[in-house]
């Protein structure tokens, strides 16, 4: 009986320490990017992966991949999520339209 007590008393009293350091990490704003987000995000490439330059149409069956470049890895990229059309556009300011014709996010990190 005095052992269950115990146990129990010493659980209770871990439990409670630890809900308590919880709350004091969460209670600072933390800010999870998720790759997926339609917004621009700055990355950098773990492999070497292709880019293709798109020459858009009026409508989007129109549109054509026009040169293939590679991006070589340990790059610096401004990417984004499209989730339509073509699944990830490459920033390249004036130099045109460029997207990466991969499906998942294997091919940088955040």
């Amino acid at each position: 009986m005095k052992h269950r007590v115990l146990v129990t008393a010493l659980a209770s009293i871990m439990l409670l320490s630890g809900t308590s350091a919880s709350l004091a990490s969460t209670a600072q704003p933390v800010q999870a990017i998720s790759k997926y987000s339609h917004r621009w995000h700055w990355v950098k490439v773990t492999k070497e992966t292709p880019i293709y330059k798109v020459k858009v149409g009026h409508y989007m069956y129109q549109s054509k991949l026009t040169h293939k470049t590679y991006i070589e890895k340990g790059s610096d990229l401004k990417v984004m999520y499209s989730g339509h059309d073509y699944p990830w556009r490459v920033y390249a300011g004036w130099r045109g339209h460029w997207v990466a014709l991969r499906q998942s996010a294997n091919w940088f990190r955040n």
